[in-house]
């Protein structure tokens, strides 16, 4: 905008005129003496040499220069009017305009039908005025790439700047796209020029269940840290859902050191929809509700804060409403964590609470806890490692949990409670026995106890001993092979075999008698090893544990990154020895393969390979290609053969056009069901560094909840810096 260099040139302009005669030949003569930075074709005088006029006129001052068809002054006023094909610059900024006014004496500026910005963003306004440093701009259109009506661009009626209390405000303002309005902001005010981001995103479409929809979320910035906004959604059968939004983030400016992030969504609707039935066979009420935070903080003392919240009153809410948010949301719970640096270890209190009625969580009301990390014992070999906890445990049966369930999984005959102190100690120490063999011992201590126990038992405790020893080999191998198509300049082989064996006296002790804190509930990964690394000692059942690992690695030089990765197996397994013979044996292998023969091409594999043989139980196959910046593609196949069956063809593409646009393409498809489950194709949109439009088509389809399926269209945008 105008400001102090558009004084400077206007002040030149006036003194350059205030001694002219009031005889015209006079008057040029003069100009023409006291005004060399004025270049025109003719200069003309009127009202009797009160005014004088210069046409195709160029003025030059030390920081600015305008150009106009006719610049004319009053050297009565001292007032400056430039008309026709107006072009006034500076070393930052340039103004295109149909006609300036300026008023030195009364410090104004007028400017009509005025265009100024930097590619690809730029500002129209119907005038801009400047009345000693306060700024009104009227008709204000913020444009992507070069004004169109059918483009992206943000209309506001007016735009006011008082330079007294440093305000901005702005009234009515609404973003287009292809040139159709699709909110409005009757108004917003801040503090000073900085950014005014607003994050607005838009989901249109139709679904069975609910019918036509329009999905919104969008915030706005209230100060340098606090984003203000809400969530509206409009559903053809279901109505109207209607909720907050917060977003906070000082740090930029943290306030007493303490840095602290957040996000906070939360929607309701009266359900006037056809209601489904949930996962657990059960139809929801009709007043429909959810709520998901998520909070992080830090201070320069190194204390950490985090917790995160998601309820919801029926598991079908996400599905019918929000389907957007399900990879971010897990199991509804509320958890709230605190951890300090103390003593050389660190103090942590951790709460989670259950946040609905359906779903299996067990609750610390809270946990507090001390752990002391593996440090050297008075300067000697030897290593120490201990924790101490106390909290407060619960668990009751759910929907996901029903009684006979909640039995068989948790063997308590019905809800439970206890309060529970853990605490370990143990030692270890490593010997290098060679350059390409370590041998480490471990031995260690767990005494737990629980002020009630299940199934009628009261005060129980139980000791768990430990003892074992970790041996880790590594070999290596280079070779001088060059090969510049593939990107391979040398090669380096590093096989590191890995043999860890536990023996646990004490930990089939108390099976039935205690809670279990901590269930398995996954068999893609493998349990912990160590004692110290178990989460729950009721649930620590083995009387010994044997891991057996290797780890493959193929790498070349890489000029960039110093090496990079050519090919990878890890295989993992371990053996157990359980309370029966039915706990007792191997656990299934679990694999994971990739190979980067080129930069610009990735094959991983990842498998779960029964204990005895037969078909993978779970099988990840991928390929990945990418060109640098240009564009890049995957395809995966998943198949599961548990309990759950599934088998799942996914491809994703990203093909960048240009510095602008990049186009973004996923595709679902279900074998089982024989059909596709997820079509989209869209568009995402940079504008310099303010900016970013992302919208597309989207089909989904979902064969497990009764067949449902939507198509909408998505348009998510992250406006307006300037």
């Amino acid at each position: 905008m105008p400001g102090r260099r558009f004084w400077i040139l206007a002040a030149s302009l006036s003194l350059t005129v205030a001694a002219m005669a009031a005889d015209p030949a006079q008057v040029v003569a003069k100009l023409a003496e006291v005004a060399p930075n004025i270049v025109a074709d003719s200069f003309a005088p009127e009202e009797g040499g009160k005014i004088v006029v210069a046409t195709n006129a160029h003025l030059e001052s030390k920081d600015a220069t305008i150009d106009a068809k006719k610049i004319r002054f009053d050297y009565r006023t001292g007032t400056i009017v430039a008309e026709g094909n107006v072009v006034y610059a500076t070393k930052n900024l340039r103004i295109i305009g149909d006609k300036i006014e300026a008023d030195p004496r009364n410090d104004t500026i007028v400017a009509t039908n005025v265009r100024f910005g930097r590619a690809p963003l730029y500002f129209t306004a119907d005038t801009l005025k400047i009345v000693k440093g306060d700024k009104t701009m009227r008709g204000l259109r913020m444009w992507n790439s070069e004004p169109e009506q059918l483009g992206m661009h943000l209309k506001i009626s007016e735009a006011a700047y008082t330079e007294a209390d440093d305000r901005l405000r702005l009234r009515s303002v609404t973003p287009h796209v292809a040139g159709l309005p699709f909110f409005n902001l009757p108004y917003y005010a801040q503090d000073g020029y900085r950014d005014i981001p607003y994050d607005l995103y838009l989901n249109t479409g139709s679904e069975d269940h609910q019918g036509r929809y329009l999905r919104s979320t969008f915030l706005m910035r209230q100060s340098p840290s606090l984003w203000v906004g809400g969530l509206l959604d409009i559903y053809g059968k279901s109505g109207i859902l209607v909720g907050p939004a917060l977003r906070y983030n000082n740090s930029k400016q943290p306030e007493g050191g303490i840095v602290w992030k957040g996000d906070f969504e939360s929607g309701y609707i009266s359900d006037r929809g056809g209601l489904l039935v949930d996962a657990y066979g059960r139809t929801p009420d009709r007043q429909r509700a959810f709520l998901f935070g998520e909070v992080n903080g830090r201070t320069v003392d190194g204390v950490e804060f985090a917790g995160n919240i998601f309820a919801q009153s029926d598991p079908g809410f996400m599905r019918d409403f929000r389907p957007n948010l399900i990879r971010e949301t897990g199991n509804p719970q509320a958890n709230f964590e605190v951890s300090a640096p103390y003593a050389g270890g660190y103090l942590s209190a951790s709460l989670t609470a259950k946040a609905d009625n359906y779903q299996d969580i067990v609750q610390r009301l809270p946990e507090f806890r001390f752990d002391l990390p593996q440090q050297a014992i008075d300067g000697s070999d030897w290593n120490r490692r201990s924790f101490v906890s106390l909290g407060y445990f619960s668990e009751r049966p759910s929907a996901d949990l029903p009684l006979a369930n909640f039995q068989t999984a948790t063997l308590a005959s019905g809800a439970w409670s206890t309060a529970r102190l853990d605490t370990y100690y143990g030692v270890n120490r490593t010997f290098a026995l060679n350059d390409w063999l370590t041998f480490k011992p471990v031995a260690g201590v767990r005494a737990t106890g629980w002020s009630q126990g299940i199934n009628g038992n009261g005060t129980t405790a139980k000791v768990i001993a430990q003892t074992g020893f970790d041996l880790e080999g590594l070999a290596t191998g280079s070779w001088d092979l060059v090969a510049n198509k593939w990107g391979i300049d040398g090669m380096r082989h590093s096989i590191r075999p890995l043999l860890q064996y536990r023996v646990m006296p004490g930990a089939d002790r108390e099976i039935g008698t205690v809670p279990m804190t901590q269930r398995t509930v996954t068999a893609s990964a493998l349990e912990e090893v160590d004692l110290a690394d178990r989460l729950d000692p009721a649930s620590t059942t083995d009387r010994q544990v044997v891991r057996f690992g290797l780890r493959n690695t193929l790498e070349t030089r890489d000029a960039k990154f110093g090496t990079r990765e050519l090919a990878r197996a890890d295989l993992f397994a371990d053996w157990r020895e359980g309370p029966t013979a039915a706990d007792t044996g191997r656990s299934d292998l679990q694999c994971a393969i990739s190979l980067t023969p080129a930069p610009w091409v990735t094959l991983s594999s990842g498998l779960r390979l029964p204990n005895g043989g037969g078909a993978p139980l779970e099988s990840i196959q991928s390929i990945a290609f990418n060109s640098g910046d240009f564009w890049q593609t995957s395809v995966s196949w998943v198949e599961l053969r548990e309990i759950t069956q599934a088998r799942q063809l996914i491809w994703e593409g990203r093909v960048t056009l240009n510095s602008i646009y990049s186009l973004v393409a996923t595709l679902n498809y279900d074998a089982l069901a024989g059909q596709t489950t997820y079509e989209s194709i869209g568009i995402i949109q940079r504008i310099a560094n303010s900016w970013e439009l992302e919208y597309g088509v989207m089909q989904r389809l979902d064969p497990i909840n009764n067949g449902k399926s939507s198509l909408g269209f998505q348009l998510r945008a992250r406006l307006f810096k300037f």
